[in-house]
């Protein structure tokens, strides 16, 4: 029986596994691809932080409760991607008024999640605390290319590891049977989606 719980990968290897594919077509998309090959400018970076505040701020605003739990039960300190992103594109020069509208859009959760929802929750929250990896290499070449903006939210990943060791523990420890670890991979997999299919739609003038 040791011999066989051994060869059985730990949680947030498996979920890696299940979603690579989900997540390499959201990097695939033009955005992601011209943002890593250095080819956007002060317009395109715009957009592609609007686009992605667009999604983030009202996922925050949805798993709100979900986040207080991760926070108060299980000691997790998300940081906000929205917030974040916001700073940044103030300092874009964005149409201010967009952005009060866009959160006025997002209705926080008022009730505790189940706890049947706390695997589909950590498997979102896998797609963004992973993106934050990424970021420390794409902060660097975006504050060569574009001093003059702060870059809050890509630099979210620096200074990440043992946090992200940390949270991989957090899958391990609260992704214990099968029916959990596949509801967070059908999430991550949700979430790679809309991430891709967030960045496909983005519109052409913020």
């Amino acid at each position: 029986m040791a011999g066989a719980r051994s060869a059985v990968s730990p949680p947030h290897l498996a979920l890696r596994t299940a979603t690579r594919d989900a997540h390499e077509a959201a990097e695939a998309s033009p955005m992601m691809r011209s943002l890593v090959a250095g080819e956007l400018d002060d317009l395109g970076y715009e957009r592609l932080l609007a686009a992605q505040w667009t999604l983030l701020s009202r996922w925050e605003a949805e798993r709100s409760a979900w986040l207080d739990t991760l926070r108060v039960l299980h000691g997790w300190p998300y940081a906000s991607r929205a917030a974040a992103l916001r700073r940044d594109l103030m300092a874009t020069g964005i149409q201010r008024d967009h952005l009060p509208e866009l959160r006025q859009t997002a209705v926080p959760s008022l009730r505790m999640p189940a706890d049947d929802a706390l695997p589909a929750a950590l498997g979102e929250l896998y797609v963004i605390e992973g993106s934050a990896l990424g970021g420390r290499v794409i902060v660097k070449g975006l504050r060569e290319r574009l001093p003059h903006l702060p870059h809050h939210f890509y630099a979210i990943g620096e200074g990440t590891a043992a946090p992200w060791r940390r949270f991989q523990s957090l899958l391990d420890d609260v992704l214990t049977s099968p029916a959990s670890l596949a509801a967070a991979i059908d999430a991550a997999r949700h979430m790679f989606a809309r991430f891709q299919q967030t960045l496909q739609d983005s519109p052409a003038h913020v």
